[in-house]
């Protein structure tokens, strides 16, 4: 049987990725992306792998829609109110890390098909990168001017939201900027059009450097496993009788 979650997975990434594209006035609507990521984890990982535990599963459940919560409060709040920016940076990359380490044991331990592997595969990768664009977005959110544009000097910089018409427009051009910085570190290619200058920055630009072949070195190890594991299993089998 097919397996339907990691299919919804990868298309959700998918469109959370392409409305970066969006223009500007419509650029907003990338945020709804997020949660709806963080409902569809909880509703694939739930159940599968089985959790050992009641109590794991209750704090997965509860982390996931606090984050949710966090994330609705941080976008539409005022820059002032920098108070939600530090607990959605914590609940989203707990909640994330988590996921992710739940979807390499579903990917590890049971056998959906191969275009459903290849899909969870894929799906966590995205996953890994969105992640890294809010967890810079949100830092920068916390320490303003962590990122420089290297062609003019200025600061991809996220001015107070809420303020004037055109503050919110810039803020919405800088984390798609910021957004695609994340995907750049992460996959170590590096065009150096946008350079981080805040330390907190630098740190997490370097981790998601790390991250990236971290994760495609695991993942390829499962999937690689998986598919010949199931490429046995299918030669192993006799053949049906002739009439």
């Amino acid at each position: 049987m097919g397996d339907p979650f990691l299919r919804r997975l990868l298309w959700i990434c998918l469109l959370v990725l392409g409305s970066g594209a969006l223009p500007p006035s419509l650029a907003r609507l990338t945020w709804l992306g997020y949660p709806l990521l963080c409902l569809e984890l909880l509703n694939g990982l739930r159940q599968r792998p089985s959790w050992r535990r009641t109590w794991g599963k209750r704090v997965y459940q509860v982390m996931g829609l606090a984050s949710m919560v966090a994330q609705v409060i941080w976008v539409f709040s005022p820059r002032s109110l920098l108070s939600t920016s530090l607990p959605l940076l914590v609940l989203f990359l707990m909640f994330m890390g988590w996921s992710l380490q739940r979807l390499l044991h579903r990917l590890a331990e049971e056998s959906p098909p191969e275009g459903d592997l290849v899909a969870g595969a894929l799906a966590g990768y995205l996953l890994l990168g969105i992640s890294g664009g809010l967890l810079l977005t949100v830092i920068d959110s916390l320490v303003p001017g962590c990122f420089r544009d290297t062609a003019t000097g200025a600061l991809v910089d996220l001015p107070p939201l809420g303020s004037t018409l055109e503050a919110t427009a810039i803020w919405d051009v800088n984390v798609q900027r910021i957004n695609y910085f994340a995907f750049v570190s992460l996959t170590t290619v590096g065009y150096g059009d946008i350079s981080p200058i805040q330390p907190v920055a630098q740190l997490a630009s370097v981790s998601l450097s790390v991250l990236g072949p971290l994760y495609i070195a695991v993942v390829l190890g499962v999937v690689v496993s998986r598919l010949v594991e199931q490429r046995s299993r299918a030669e192993k089998k006799p053949d049906a009788p002739e009439r």
